[in-house]
Order: C-alpha cells, then structure tokens, then sequence
C-alpha cells in the first residue's frame, strides 16, 4: 500500500513539475507562509529565487518559482531546498522538491516544530542581499539528507525491559528496622536501682499483708458445750 502511495505521488510530483516547466510563467519569488508550532505565530515570507531565507532554524532556499497562464486553472509551483540544524549545529537537508500552493499537503515540509506551505508565485523588487552565488547554492544543494530512519531512537536497554521489572527496580527500597541502643549514665543506674529496691519492698509487705490477714481470719476455738455442762447424776433416795 505504501509503495503504491509513493508511486503515485511521483507520478503526481513529476506532472506537476512537467505541466510548470511546459506552461508555467517564471516568477522572481515565492510567497510563502511559515508557521511556528509550538508559539502558534504565522509570518508570510518572501524568498527570491535564488535567494535564501531563514525562519526559525529553517533555511529556505527557492530554485524555481512558476504559475500558471490566466486561462488556465490558478496554480502555483515553487522548487525548494529547505535545511535545519541539529543538535551539533551541523546543516541537513529536510526538504527537497517541487511544492504546489493548490494542495500544500501533497508534498509538506515535516518538522516537530515548522511549518512552511507555498502560497503563491509573485514579481517584486528583490533584495540583492538575499541571493546566493552560484558556489553557496552549490553548497546547499550538496547538504546531506535528514533520513527518517536515522533520526528514529533505538530502544534502550531500559525500553525494552518489562513494566513489572521496571517498577520493582524504581520501588523504594524499604531497609530492615535497627536495633535502638541504649545508652545509661551513672545517674540512670541509680534510678534504676532504685525502682528495682522499691518493687521488692512493696512485695515483701504485700507478702506480710497477706499472712496477716490469714491469721486473723482463724475463728477462736470455743470449748466444748459437753464440758461446760454436765449432766447431774441421779441421787439414790
């Protein structure tokens, strides 16, 4: 499916290149609109062909700018070369190709941050100051292509672990609890002794309590009621 997308769109590509180069009617610049993503600020630029012009870290570089006769449908068709920085400050080439104003998403530029769509092909006075020699187009032209390919990251170690292991290593980590140490003075042992002396004396009188207690809950011994009365003997008459 994809292969066949891109067969079509060069086809689609090389006929609008070939209908511009066949009818089209040169212009000295390309009107263009460049948009910031992330700030959300739209500026309409001009670039002269020939010339180059930057927004951003965008480098915009116009080779070839054409529209259409008036009896034909209104199109625009504008040659670009199109590069940014990397992260090392070094020039690569994103974008390289004809853009159509009539369907800018045909052929887009694709960058995370810019935007940067045709709108139409003008006359106007040009800044001399922003051509190129042939040497600097030279030179633009030979910058190296941004692959889609080498700009993807490769999975780390660290990706491709399991979620599981990933939250067992991220977990806190509890640590086993310590023995508390306690340290005494001669002070504390005093008081220690102290309390000890105390607990012993409230035992040995909760002791004596106690067999006192006993003792005096052992009723008296009464004497026998036999003893106290004995029975009168009966006297011979």
């Amino acid at each position: 499916m994809n292969k066949k997308l891109l067969t079509f769109l060069s086809c689609l590509f090389l006929t609008a290149a070939n209908l511009a180069e066949a009818t089209g009617i040169d212009k000295n610049t390309a009107k263009m609109q460049a948009m910031d993503k992330i700030t959300g600020q739209v500026s309409v630029i001009y670039v002269p062909v020939g010339g180059l012009v930057t927004f951003g870290s965008l480098s915009i570089v116009v080779r070839s700018c054409k529209t259409r006769p008036m009896e034909e449908a209104p199109d625009n068709f504008a040659f670009a070369d199109i590069s940014d920085k990397t992260l090392k400050g070094e020039d690569v080439n994103i974008f390289r190709g004809w853009m159509i104003s009539s369907s800018p998403a045909t052929h887009a530029v694709e960058h995370p941050i810019y935007d940067v769509w045709l709108l139409s092909c003008v006359d106007k006075k040009v800044d001399k100051s922003l051509l190129l020699s042939e040497e600097a187009l030279r030179v633009h032209e030979s910058l190296p292509q941004q692959h889609q390919d080498a700009t993807e990251e490769q999975p780390t170690e660290t990706q491709t672990q399991p979620i599981a292991e990933m939250q067992e290593e991220n977990a806190p980590k509890r640590q086993a609890p310590q023995p508390t140490e306690f340290s005494y003075d001669e002070a504390d042992e005093a008081d220690i002794e102290e309390a000890e002396n105390d607990e012993e004396s409230e035992g040995e009188n909760a002791v004596d309590g106690a067999e006192t207690n006993a003792v005096e809950a052992i009723p008296e011994a009464t004497p026998n009621s036999t003893d106290e009365a004995q029975p009168n003997e009966a006297q011979p008459e």
